[in-house]
């Protein structure tokens, strides 16, 4: 790929057809041109390879046919064969002629041309509301509170001035979904608002992957349904199955079920299809540390850090690995820098008050943890004691471990989370009693 001229935005790309930028985004989504998107850029990130470009190109019967609207292609400067090899010839090339015609007739029957994707799941015909519906999906990849209220706020504009559009409600599902992790809106708030955009990008069209991939994630993370979830993610995949977010969102919800072989597959699918996805990178990291492979996981989180050390999910996963460790300084040095990234006032507050117990020593940083855990349990029905069974653990304190799991066990709870899991098993190897409790907690499988 490395020798093939590469074109950045569409009006780049456009030029290379002789169309104009509007033109090459429906072919996008219409025609599935291959054109790339660094996650997270502006409009104008997107790009593509000028031979595959071409090759998409001589597979497409009527590009032809189409007008114009925009003609920027270079005039033709080859030079026309000298009238002495047609006048030789002419036989012959309509014999061939003849011959592709009929060729070109029978593949037809064979095979169909390209459907025309369904009008409300393209980009919409204005080239102004398409410009909105990107502009969208830009603000929604960058994952900051800010840039998550303007993508709700461009979905929903779109939807006022086209509200038969499942395109633009799926978007504004995701873009709740991501608003409870990234931005400011209560779990209930975001899943609720998400559940109802997305089902109404269901009944626009039934046929759309992004309303069943959102249905998958609020039937994991909220309905705690993983059975559910599996069967929308897969649904989602046999829609579309070259979409990047729903192999990423399926593979973080098979990680935390604790399929890891399947997880792993899942994420590294979505890195291939978006190579340049710092999210989908954590998450895989995440992932293979969650499965057990600790090296493999601690350099790639190494490798993240001096690329990108802007992301507050990169500490945040970071300060549970060394945690995990026994590392109480490590987990404050990093859950420190999480809270500065996220910018919000208590997370800020909260690691202020970690470090000041750091100064007394590990056994007050895990007093402060333990107490914030069981109070956010207390205030959440919710919330599992995966977390403080986790920092008993790390403390070794196989009294309050004890506690904790039959108290879950008594409340019915199902246990995702199976990166902590495993850890609090390997942090008690020998001990039957922990490990039973914890074998009763496991949720259902997603696949």
């Amino acid at each position: 790929m490395a020798s093939s001229r590469r074109l950045d935005g569409w009006k780049a790309i456009g030029g290379h057809f002789g169309r104009d930028r509007t033109t090459v985004m429906r072919w996008a989504q219409s025609r599935g041109l291959p054109v790339r998107r660094l996650p997270g850029g502006k409009t104008g990130t997107v790009f593509a390879f000028v031979d595959e470009l071409d090759k998409w190109a001589a597979n497409q019967t009527d590009l032809t046919a189409e007008t114009p609207e925009n003609t920027n292609a270079e005039p033709d400067t080859q030079p026309a064969p000298a009238p002495g090899f047609w006048q030789r010839n002419w036989r012959r090339l309509a014999v061939v002629s003849l011959m592709g015609t009929a060729l070109i007739f029978a593949l037809g029957n064979v095979w169909p041309r390209p459907q025309p994707v369904p009008a409300s799941q393209g980009l919409p015909a204005d080239p102004a509301l398409a410009s909105l519906y990107l502009e969208a999906r830009d603000a929604w990849a960058q994952r900051t509170p800010q840039s998550l209220k303007r993508a709700i706020t461009l979905f929903t504009t779109l939807i006022e001035k086209q509200p038969d559009s499942a395109l633009a409600w799926a978007g504004l599902a995701d873009a709740y979904l991501l608003s409870r992790e990234f931005g400011e809106m209560t779990d209930e708030d975001a899943f609720t608002k998400a559940r109802a955009a997305a089902l109404k990008a269901s009944q626009l069209d039934a046929n759309l992957s992004s309303p069943h991939r959102a249905h998958g994630f609020i039937s994991y993370w909220w309905e705690n349904d993983p059975a559910k979830a599996g069967d929308a993610f897969r649904r989602a995949l046999s829609l579309k199955p070259g979409e990047a977010q729903t192999h990423f969102w399926y593979g973080n919800v098979l990680s935390d079920n604790g399929q890891h072989s399947a997880a792993l597959k899942e994420l590294n699918t979505a890195r291939l299809i978006e190579p340049g996805s710092i999210s989908i990178q954590i998450d895989l990291a995440w992932a293979q540390w969650a499965a057990g492979d600790d090296a493999a996981a601690k350099a790639a989180f190494g490798q993240l850090r001096q690329q990108n050390a802007s992301s507050p999910v990169l500490f945040d996963c970071t300060s549970l690995i060394k945690l995990a460790d026994g590392d109480y300084v490590g987990y404050v040095q990093d859950f420190s820098e999480f809270a500065r990234l996220r910018d919000e006032s208590d997370l800020k507050a909260y690691a202020a008050q970690l470090r000041a117990s750091l100064k007394s020593g590990a056994p007050a940083v895990q007093a402060l943890l333990m107490k914030k855990a069981l109070e956010e349990v207390a205030a959440n029905p919710r919330r599992t004691h995966v977390w403080p069974v986790f920092l008993g653990s790390v403390a070794q304190n196989r009294a309050d471990v004890l506690r904790f799991l039959k108290t879950a066990t008594e409340r019915g709870e199902s246990w995702g989370e199976a990166g902590l899991s495993a850890r609090i098993a390997r942090l008690w190897p020998d001990d039957a009693e922990i490990n039973t409790l914890l074998q009763s907690l496991r949720a259902r499988r997603a696949a």
